[in-house]
């Protein structure tokens, strides 16, 4: 159960590094009619993305030295 939530983790962070604008669209498509996500919000999915993906890298390695 525990590797189900990292490769999730993982997952996510992949997809906010590779599609920010993706995810900005899935995230307010019922609110946001034809907008786009600002630079800022893009950098900060992307660092976030970064994050997501050495915090599950780190979970692996840990589960495996365990």
């Amino acid at each position: 159960m525990d590797i189900l939530w990292v490769v999730a983790l993982l997952v996510l962070g992949i997809l906010m590094v590779a599609a920010p604008k993706l995810l900005w669209k899935v995230e307010h498509f019922l609110s946001v009619k034809g907008g786009e996500p600002s630079e800022l919000y893009l950098l900060a999915m992307r660092l976030g993305g970064i994050f997501f993906i050495l915090a599950a890298v780190a979970i692996i390695l840990y589960l495996i030295v365990q």
